[in-house]
C-alpha cells in the first residue's frame, strides 16, 4: 500500500480534504489580474475550486458521499497451486469454515508466520466443492484457463495489517499462484444533488394536475414521466414508453413482467425496533427499512415493497439480516431502484402513492425486484453476494450491480469491477452457468473528490478488452495509475453513460446525446469507454430518492443523481424488458443474445469533439426497437405515435451540468425575471420527443413544424431553442403576458408521413432578461501556438459588472466543475456583445483541456461574490491519444514490474522499462516525475496536464519535480530515487515523453504509474504516534494494527524500526515519547483512556525499565513533557485537579526517579495558564508558555521559568499569549511563534518573536506570513528555524481565518528562517502538517518537528502518520 494512502479507518486528513473540495465547489472564487493583457506567471489571475452559479449555490455540485476505500486491513485474497492445499485444522465456533493458515507447503507456511497469518478461510464457504468446480469450469470456459481458480482462493486473515505488503510478499513463494489485498468495493454514483428550492416551490405536487390513470395506449400517468422530470424515459433516452403501450396494449402486461431482477449493492439496512432498542447509529440515521412476518423489506414512494437480503460471509442469504455504515442515505439503491421499479400511478399502493418528484416510473415495473448487500463492502463478500444472488430460489433473470473501484478518492480513474481477477471469474460463471443477464457500471472516472486535472481524454482511462485471462490487468496494479483496464469478456454488460440533454460541450446548439465525460453532461464524472463497454444509457441528472436523514423509512428526499451506476439499471431493465418479450415471442433468449440484440437497436453515441480520441460506450438503449425485435412480430397497424413528449432543459446550479427537465407538456415557462424567475427559461433547449411504436426497424426522419419553418432531426428528440420557437411563430420574445403557438411532430418513413401530432403551446412571458450568460462560442480544437477567436453575448444577462473574458488554466476548465480553477488570462468586455481574439499566450500550458467563460461581475473584489457564465471547453491539439507512449512499468524493491512500487530511503534504485516507440517520429525519450503528493486536497495525482504535450508547469500549480532524458526511444534503465532529488514519504506520478531528433516533446505524455519513495513504513501497518531522535537510541511510540501500542527502536539514517522495548495491547492504550537522550528514553503511559498515567524511563541499549512513576487521574492531567539530554533529565508540564495550577515535574534519567511537582505559576499568573514546555540545555532551565487557543486569541503571557535545581519559578519576561511554537535555542534566547486572532473572518498573520532569558526583553518580531502557523523548531548552532504550515499561504480574503489557496498540488510547506536577519531563506514543500499522537498528546505540534544540527538533518510526521519523514534543511 502507498504509504501516503490513509489506512482504512483513517480518514482525518483525507475527510479534511474532501470536505475543503466541497466547500470550494460551494463557493464563487476568482482573482483577477491587475492587467487585461496576459500577466506574467508570478501575478496570474486566479480562481478557486469551484465557483458560485448566479442561480443557486445551494444547486453547485458535491462529491459523492464518503465510502472506504482502498485496501481492506489484515486481508489477503490468495489462490493455491494446483499442489498445494491447506491442512490447518478448523478454527472452533467459526461460521466460514476459517482453519488454521498450514499448507502442505513448508515455505509458504514459513512466508505466513512472518506475515502473523491467523487463518485462512474459504472464498465461498457455503458452496461445495462440486458446485465450486462448476463455477471454475464455467468461468474458464468463457475467460480462458488462465482464469482464478475459485476452488483454490481463500481469504487470509493477518495480524500485519499492512495487506498490500502481505500480498506482494506471497506472490511468487512456492505454492501461491496468485496474491491480492482484498479491497473495498465503492458505489458508481455522481453524488445527489438537492433539486433547487425553485422548482420545489413551482412543482409542488398540489400545484400540479394528480396523475391518473394508464391512458388507453398504456402509457402511464406519472407525474414524472408526463412533466419529463424523468427525461431519460423519453424517446431522446432509453425510449421507454412505447413498450408500455406495446406490451400493456397488446398483451396486457406491464414491462419486465415475469422477470425477476437482483439488485447487488451496498447500503445500510436498518429498522425502527433497532432505534427502539438504543442503537445510536439508528437513532441517528433514521431507520432505512420496514420488517414484517420475519423479512426485511424497502417501502419507498411509488415502489412495490422491495424485500432486501444480506449475504451472509457463510453462504446464503438472510432476509430478516441488517448493516450499517455502509451508506446511511440508500443513494445508490433508491437511485437504481428509482429506475427500474416505480409502478405506473394507478398501481401504486395506497399507502405509498407517489406525488409530484416521488411519483417516479421505472422502464420495467412489471418486474419482481430483490436487493442483497453484503455485510461488508468487500471484493470477497461482493463475489459472494453475487453468487448468493444468482443462486436464490427461484433465480434471478438479471442481476444489475452499480458497483466498482472509487479509486478517484485520491485522483486516479475509477475502475471496472472486472479489474479484480476473483469478481471477474465470479461472473463469468453466473452469466455462462447460470444463463443470468448481468449488468455492471463501467465506472465514473474521476469525481469530484480530489481536483485532479480533466485530461484530454475526458476524466476516464479505458477498459478494454483483453485476448485472455493471461494478459488481463489487475485493479491491485493499475489502482494508483492511469493506465487502461484490459479485462477478457466476462460476458456481462459493461454499462457507459451518456449525456441526458448536454449543453456543456456543445451549447444548445449541439447534440443532446453524447458520452459522458467530465466536460459534458453534469460535469462531475466521466463515463468508463473502450472496447470492453458495451451499452450505455442516461447518467445524469436523473430524479431520485435517497433516505432523508434522521427520518422514517419511507421518508425520502428527491434530488438530482447520476453515473454509470444509473445507466447499469436502466439497462438491466431493459433487459428484463428484452426477456419478457422474447418469451412471448417464442424466443428463449440467452445472455448473449439479449446483450446483442439491445446492441443491434441502440443509437451510436458520438464523442464530444474536445476529446482526442473516439470514446466508446456502446450504443444507447432502445427499450422500445429492443422489445419489438425480441417480439419478432410485425406491429398490426403500423407505426404509431402513441405520445409526444416535451422536456424544457433549465439550469438549476453547477454551470450548466446541473438542469431540470420537469416541463409541462402544454406551456413553457421562461421564468421572467420581472415576475421574481431567473430568466433562464428562455435560454434553455426544449426538447420534443415522439415515442413511437410499428417501425419495426425501417428508417425514419423527424420533422418539427412551426409556422412555416421546419427543424428536421435523424432522431426522434428534435431540440430547439424558446427564441426558435418564438421566431418561427413570429412572436416576440419580450412579451408581459401569455402567447400560444401550434407545434406540429410527424414520423416520416419510407418518404411518407406515417404519424403526427399536434399541439398548441402557452408559452409565458419574459423580459428577455436572463441570470447566467451562456458560454462563448469557440471552437472545440485550436492548434497549438496560434490565436483563437471567440464570440460572446451578454445582451440579455442582468447585472453584469465590469464583466471580464477568462481562459483557465490547462486541466481546469470550469470554475464548478474543474477544480481548482485559476484564470490564467483575462480581458475586459466593453461591448455587450462581440468578437475577441485571443492570443496563443493565453493557452500557455500546452497541449491539453481549457475552459473560455465570463465573469459576469465581480472579478477583483471578494472570491465568494463573483457571478460566472458557462463555460465552453477547448482543447489545445497537442497530438491524440494513439500519439501517446505506453504508461512505464517500474520495478521497486519487491522485484515485480508494474505501474506501481515503492522504494526506501534504505534501498532507494528502481528500474524503469519505457516504450514510446509507437509514437511517430520518436528518437529518445524523457521520464517526468511530478509534484510530490498527497497534497492539501488528497490527491496523489498531481500532473496537471494530463497527457500534455510538454513538461509540466503551468506557472499556477506546482510543476513537476525533476525529468531525466532517456538513452533510446524504448529499454529499461536503472535509477536512484534519491539521486533524481525525490524526498521521502512522498509519492509520486511518472510518466515518459516521447522525444524527437531535436530533443522536442512530440505527440502526447504517456499515462502514469506510481512511485512511492518511503522514509521507512512503520512495522505491520503501524502508525506512528510520536518519536524522539537522538542517533542509534531513537525511538517511536507506534500504534499497533491491532489496536494497542508500543514503543520501539527507530534508526533515522535508514528509516528501519527495532525491537519492541516496551507495549500495551490494551485497545484504548497510549505511549508517548518526551524525548531521548545517549541511552534513556522517556515516555508517558496510559493503560486506558482517563486513566492513571504512568511516567516511564527506559534504557533504550538494553531495553530494560529503568525507573517508572505513577500520576493519578484524580490528581494531576499530564499536559507536555521533554527532555534535556544534556543533563539527563526530563520534565512534565501537569495540571492540578485541585486547583488548576501548573506544575513542573522533574525525572531524572540515569535513575528514572521522578521528583515532587514544583508549583510553575509565577506570581500574578492565573492557574493553569500555560500548556507549552522547552528546555534552555544550556542551563538545564525550564521555560513555560501559552498555546493559543482555537479561533481567537489575544494577549501576552508572561514566561515561566522553573529552575529544577533550585525548585523555583520565576517570570522571565513577557511574550503573545498565542503561541503556536515555543522553542529554546540554547544559547539563552527563547523564539515564540505566535498569530494574535482578533477575528474568524481575518487570516491571522504569523510572528516569530525571540526573548531575552536573562533580561526579559523581547526582540523585534519577525512577520513571516498571513497565515496561522502550526510548529517551530530552532537549530541555535546555526542560527536557523523551522516553521511550518499546513499549506501555502493563499490569499486572505475578508470572511474567512484561511487564506484562498489555488495550487491544485499544494502541500504542507516549511520555512526556512535565518534568526538574525528574520529573513526566509528557502520554503520546503512536500509535508502533510496535521495534529498527531493519541490522547495524551495535549502539546498540539510542538515536538512534530525535531533536527540534529550536525547533519542538518530534520524530521516530522509523514502522511497519515505512516511513517517518520526525513528532510534536509
Amino acid at each position: 500500500m502507498h504509504r501516503s494512502v490513509p489506512p482504512p479507518g483513517r480518514f482525518g486528513r483525507a475527510s479534511v480534504a474532501l470536505a475543503a473540495v466541497t466547500a470550494a465547489v460551494t463557493a464563487s472564487v476568482a482573482v483577477p489580474a491587475a492587467a487585461s493583457a496576459p500577466p506574467p506567471a508570478s501575478s496570474r489571475a486566479a480562481s478557486s475550486p469551484p465557483a458560485l452559479s448566479p442561480l443557486a449555490k445551494a444547486a453547485s455540485p458535491k462529491p459523492p458521499p464518503k465510502q472506504r476505500q482502498g485496501v481492506v486491513s489484515g486481508q489477503v485474497l490468495v489462490t493455491l497451486t494446483a499442489s498445494t492445499s491447506v491442512t490447518g485444522a478448523e478454527t472452533a465456533g467459526s461460521r466460514v469454515a476459517a482453519r488454521v493458515p498450514d499448507t502442505s507447503s513448508a515455505g509458504l507456511d514459513a512466508r505466513l508466520r512472518s506475515a502473523g497469518a491467523v487463518s485462512l478461510r474459504p472464498l465461498l464457504p457455503g458452496l461445495s466443492p462440486d458446485s465450486v468446480n462448476g463455477l471454475v469450469s464455467a468461468a474458464r470456459s468463457a475467460l480462458g484457463a488462465d482464469t482464478s481458480d475459485l476452488a483454490r482462493t481463500y481469504v487470509l486473515q493477518t495480524k500485519d495489517k499492512d495487506s498490500a505488503a502481505v500480498a506482494r510478499a506471497l506472490r511468487g513463494t512456492p505454492g501461491v499462484a496468485a496474491a491480492e489485498p482484498d479491497r473495498y468495493v465503492n458505489t458508481m454514483n455522481s453524488g445527489a444533488q438537492p433539486l433547487p428550492s425553485a422548482v420545489g416551490a413551482t412543482r409542488a405536487p398540489a400545484a400540479t394536475p394528480p396523475a391518473g390513470r394508464t391512458d388507453a395506449s398504456g402509457v402511464p400517468a406519472n407525474y414524472a414521466l408526463s412533466d419529463s422530470a424523468q427525461a431519460f424515459l423519453n424517446a431522446g433516452g432509453v425510449d421507454a414508453v412505447g413498450a408500455f403501450s406495446l406490451l400493456q396494449g397488446r398483451y396486457g402486461q406491464q414491462p419486465g413482467a415475469g422477470e425477476t431482477v437482483t439488485n447487488v449493492s451496498i447500503g445500510d439496512l436498518t429498522d425502527q425496533s433497532m432505534a427502539d432498542a438504543g442503537d445510536p447509529y439508528v437513532r441517528s440515521n433514521g431507520p432505512t427499512t420496514v420488517v414484517s412476518e420475519g423479512q426485511r423489506y424497502l417501502d419507498l414512494p411509488s415502489m412495490p415493497l422491495i424485500p432486501t437480503y444480506v449475504a451472509e460471509d457463510a453462504g446464503g442469504l438472510d432476509g430478516a439480516a441488517s448493516t450499517e455504515n455502509q451508506d446511511a442515505s440508500l443513494g445508490e439503491v433508491m437511485l437504481d431502484f428509482g429506475v427500474m421499479a416505480p409502478l405506473p400511478h394507478d398501481r401504486q399502493r395506497p399507502a405509498d402513492t407517489g406525488s409530484g418528484y416521488t411519483d417516479l416510473l421505472g422502464i420495467a415495473p412489471g418486474a419482481h425486484y430483490r436487493l442483497v448487500v453484503p455485510e461488508q463492502p468487500t471484493t470477497d463478500r461482493i463475489a459472494g453476494a453475487l453468487l448468493a444472488a444468482a443462486r436464490q430460489s427461484p433465480r434471478p433473470d438479471v442481476i444489475t450491480a452499480s458497483l466498482g473501484f472509487g479509486t478517484d478518492a485520491q485522483g486516479f480513474p475509477g475502475r471496472y469491477l472486472e479489474d479484480d481477477p476473483v469478481i471477474r471469474s465470479v461472473v463469468a460463471s453466473i452469466v455462462r452457468q447460470d444463463g443470468i443477464v448481468v449488468s455492471i457500471s463501467s465506472n465514473d472516472g474521476t469525481r469530484l473528490y480530489t481536483p485532479a486535472s480533466v485530461g484530454p481524454d475526458g476524466g476516464s482511462t479505458p477498459t478494454d478488452t483483453a485476448g485472455k485471462a493471461a494478459a488481463a490487468t489487475t485493479i491491485d496494479d493499475d489502482a494508483a495509475s492511469t493506465t487502461p483496464t484490459e479485462v477478457p469478456d466476462s460476458g456481462a454488460i459493461a454499462a457507459g453513460g451518456t449525456t441526458l440533454d448536454d449543453t456543456l460541450a456543445q451549447g444548445a446548439g449541439g447534440p443532446a446525446t453524447t458520452a459522458e465525460t467530465r466536460i459534458s453532461g453534469f460535469g462531475t464524472f466521466s463515463s468508463g469507454f473502450g472496447s470492453r463497454v458495451d451499452l450505455s444509457a442516461p447518467s445524469d441528472n436523473i430524479v431520485a430518492f435517497s433516505h432523508t436523514a434522521g427520518g422514517a423509512a419511507q421518508e425520502v428526499d428527491a434530488s438530482l443523481n447520476g453515473g454509470t451506476s444509473a445507466s447499469a439499471p436502466e439497462i438491466a431493465a431493459a433487459a428484463a424488458v428484452v426477456l419478457q418479450a422474447g418469451r412471448l415471442g417464442g424466443h428463449a433468449l440467452t445472455p448473449a443474445r439479449v446483450r446483442q440484440l439491445l446492441e443491434q437497436t441502440g443509437r451510436a453515441v458520438p464523442t464530444p469533439p474536445q476529446i482526442d480520441r473516439t470514446l466508446h460506450v456502446g450504443p444507447q438503449i432502445d427499450v422500445t426497437a429492443a422489445a419489438e425485435k425480441a417480439l419478432g412480430r410485425r406491429t398490426p397497424g403500423g407505426p404509431s405515435l402513441v405520445r409526444l413528449s416535451v422536456a424544457h432543459r433549465v439550469i438549476a446550479g453547477g454551470l450548466g451540468g446541473s438542469f431540470t427537465e420537469t416541463t409541462d407538456p402544454d406551456r413553457i415557462d421562461l421564468g421572467d425575471m420581472a415576475s421574481g424567475g431567473d430568466g433562464e427559461g428562455l435560454v434553455g433547449p426544449v426538447t420534443f420527443a415522439g415515442d413511437v411504436t410499428g417501425l419495426d426497424g425501417a428508417g425514419a426522419a423527424y420533422t418539427l413544424t412551426v409556422g412555416r419553418t421546419v427543424f428536421r432531426s435523424g432522431s426522434p428528440a428534435i431540440r430547439v431553442t424558446p427564441r426558435q420557437l418564438l421566431a418561427a411563430a413570429g412572436l416576440p420574445v419580450v412579451a408581459t403576458a401569455d402567447r400560444a403557438l401550434t407545434v406540429t411532430y410527424a414520423v416520416v418513413s419510407g418518404g411518407r408521413t406515417v404519424a403526427t401530432a399536434r399541439r398548441t403551446l402557452t408559452v409565458g412571458p419574459s423580459d428577455g432578461a436572463y441570470a447566467e450568460a451562456a458560454a462563448p462560442k469557440a471552437p472545440a480544437v485550436v492548434s497549438a501556438g496560434h490565436a483563437v477567436t471567440v464570440s460572446y453575448d451578454l445582451s440579455g444577462v442582468a447585472a453584469t459588472a465590469d464583466p471580464q473574458l477568462v481562459v483557465s488554466g490547462v486541466g481546469h476548465w470550469n470554475p464548478a466543475l474543474g477544480p481548482v480553477f485559476s484564470a490564467a488570462w483575462h480581458q475586459s468586455l466593453t461591448a455587450a456583445s462581440g468578437t475577441i481574439t485571443l492570443p496563443a499566450a493565453a493557452f500557455d500550458g500546452g497541449g491539453g483541456i481549457y475552459g473560455i467563460g465570463i465573469a459576469q461581475s465581480g472579478f477583483g473584489g471578494n472570491p465568494q461574490y463573483i457571478s460566472w457564465s458557462e463555460f465552453a471547453p477547448v482543447r489545445v491539439s497537442g497530438g491524440t491519444a494513439d500519439q501517446r507512449a505506453a504508461a512505464p512499468l517500474i520495478t521497486g524493491g519487491d522485484g515485480v514490474p508494474g505501474h506501481t512500487a515503492e522504494v526506501t530511503r534504505a534501498a532507494p534504485e528502481f528500474t524503469l522499462r519505457y516504450d514510446a516507440g509507437e509514437v511517430r517520429g520518436a528518437r529518445s525519450a524523457e521520464v517526468e516525475f511530478s509534484a510530490p503528493a498527497p497534497t492539501v486536497n488528497g490527491s496523489l495525482n498531481t500532473f496537471t496536464d494530463a497527457n500534455g504535450s510538454g513538461l509540466d508547469d503551468d506557472g499556477v500549480n506546482t510543476p513537476s519535480t525533476t525529468h531525466r532524458t532517456l538513452p533510446a526511444v524504448s529499454g529499461s534503465i536503472r535509477l536512484d530515487a534519491l539521486g533524481l532529488g525525490l524526498s521521502g514519504s512522498e509519492v509520486y506520478d511518472v510518466r515518459v515523453l516521447a522525444l524527437d531528433r531535436d530533443h522536442h516533446v512530440i505527440g502526447q505524455a504517456s499515462a502514469l504509474s506510481t512511485l512511492s519513495v518511503d522514509d521507512g513504513p512503520a512495522p505491520g501497518g503501524s502508525t506512528v504516534l510520536s518519536f524522539a531522535t537522538a542517533g542509534s537510541h531513537s525511538v517511536a511510540a507506534l500504534r499497533t494494527a491491532a489496536g494497542g501500542t508500543e514503543i520501539r527502536r527507530y534508526d533515522p539514517a535508514t528509516g528501519v524500526y527495532g525491537a519492541v522495548i516496551a507495549s500495551d495491547g490494551g485497545a484504548g492504550s497510549d505511549y508517548e515519547v518526551l524525548g531521548a537522550s545517549a541511552d534513556r528514553a522517556l515516555v508517558v503511559h496510559q493503560a486506558a483512556p482517563g486513566g492513571d498515567v504512568g511516567v516511564e524511563t527506559w534504557n533504550t541499549a538494553t531495553g530494560k525499565l529503568v525507573g517508572s512513576g505513577r500520576l493519578p487521574a484524580d490528581s494531576y492531567t499530564f499536559v507536555v513533557g521533554r527532555v534535556d539530554a544534556a543533563h539527563d533529565r526530563g520534565a512534565l508540564l501537569l495540571r492540578s485537579a485541585a486547583d488548576g495550577g501548573d506544575l513542573v515535574l522533574p525525572v531524572d534519567l540515569a535513575s528514572g526517579v521522578a521528583g515532587a511537582p514544583i508549583p510553575a505559576d509565577p506570581d500574578g499568573v492565573p492557574a493553569g495558564t500555560y500548556s507549552l514546555l522547552d528546555f534552555d540545555t544550556s542551563t538545564g532551565a525550564v521555560y513555560l508558555a501559552k498555546g493559543a487557543p482555537a479561533f481567537l486569541c489575544l494577549g501576552g503571557v508572561t514566561v515561566a521559568r522553573v529552575d529544577l535545581v533550585a525548585r523555583t519559578v520565576t517570570g522571565a519576561g513577557s511574550t503573545s499569549g498565542c503561541s503556536h511554537g515555543f522553542a529554546s535555542d540554547g544559547a539563552g534566547t527563547l523564539y515564540n511563534l505566535s498569530a494574535t486572532s482578533i477575528s474568524t473572518k481575518i487570516v491571522p498573520g504569523s510572528v516569530l518573536t525571540g526573548l531575552d532569558e536573562t533580561s526579559g526583553t523581547q526582540g523585534e518580531p519577525v512577520s513571516l506570513r498571513q497565515q496561522v502557523p502550526v510548529a517551530l523548531a530552532v537549530d541555535g548552532v546555526h542560527r536557523l528555524a523551522l516553521v511550518s504550515y499546513s499549506s501555502p499561504a493563499g490569499t486572505a480574503y475578508f470572511g474567512s481565518q484561511q487564506g484562498l489557496v489555488l495550487d491544485n498540488n499544494a502541500t504542507g510547506q516549511l520555512l526556512l528562517v535565518d534568526l538574525a536577519s528574520g529573513t526566509v531563506l528557502r520554503t520546503l514543500t512536500g509535508f502533510s502538517m496535521d495534529s498527531h499522537g493519541g490522547p495524551l498528546v495535549h502539546g498540539g505540534e510542538m515536538n512534530s518537528l525535531q533536527l540534529d544540527p550536525k547533519t542538518r538533518t530534520g524530521w516530522t510526521y509523514a502522511a497519515y502518520d505512516g511513517q517518520i519523514q526525513q528532510f534536509s534543511y
